[in-house]
């Protein structure tokens, strides 16, 4: 019933109703059909180059919305055979107010506020004057792509890229002088294995006697 039988409403079949239910944020599973990733990772010469592909799919709207602590950050991890971080060479940053992630290849999105009188940035505070410091958030069907370059061992071998997106609800910074716990939800997450080609070799001639 759209209204109650005794003022007039008439009995509808259930599934021709729309859901008027608003989960928003509070709903990981709906957090997880926003964006979708796409990952990408070639051998050009001693560098390896990695794309990554994001796609705000399921929104409707700008993501992250709302609140304006929430946010989302992008962290690329590179590996060689033995465990050890390839060295990044070009490519964007997470920005400061990543937190502990603040300076690892990847990027960060969000609407990031600043205090028209204090300076203090981000804040939340949006009660008080404030302007808009960085909008990089994902637009509805937005496709966001990057591309980053990291330094391949001169002997090649397998190298290994972790790609994640996770979403935060507060900077967090705010979250822990607050004392909240507030931890992160894992949007998407890609992986892949990249055999890779030596990058030099050293050639020595052979040794003769006249």
């Amino acid at each position: 019933y759209f209204a109650l039988p005794e003022v007039g409403g008439l009995p509808r079949p259930p599934a021709s109703i729309p859901s008027h239910q608003q989960p928003g944020a509070a709903d990981e599973a709906l957090l997880r059909e926003t964006v979708s990733l796409e990952l990408d990772a070639v051998q050009i010469g001693a560098m390896l180059r990695v794309t990554v592909w994001l796609t705000n799919s399921g929104a409707g709207h700008h993501v992250p919305t709302d609140h304006p602590g929430r946010h989302l950050i992008l962290t690329l991890d590179t590996r060689d055979g033995d465990g050890a971080p390839l060295s990044a060479v070009a490519g964007t940053r997470v920005p400061a107010w990543g937190g502990d992630l603040a300076g690892e290849p990847g990027a960060g999105y969000a609407r990031v506020l600043r205090d028209a009188v204090t300076g203090e940035t981000p804040t939340v505070a949006y009660w008080r004057q404030t302007l808009v410091e960085e909008d990089s958030r994902l637009a509805a069907l937005e496709v966001r792509a990057g591309t980053y370059l990291f330094a391949l061992p001169a002997e090649g071998g397998l190298v290994t890229v972790d790609v994640r997106l996770v979403f935060r609800r507060l900077f967090q910074e705010l979250g822990v002088a607050k004392g909240w716990d507030v931890p992160d939800v894992v949007m998407e997450e890609a992986n892949v294995v990249v055999a890779t080609q030596p990058t030099a070799r050293l050639y020595v001639p052979a040794m003769f006697t006249p």
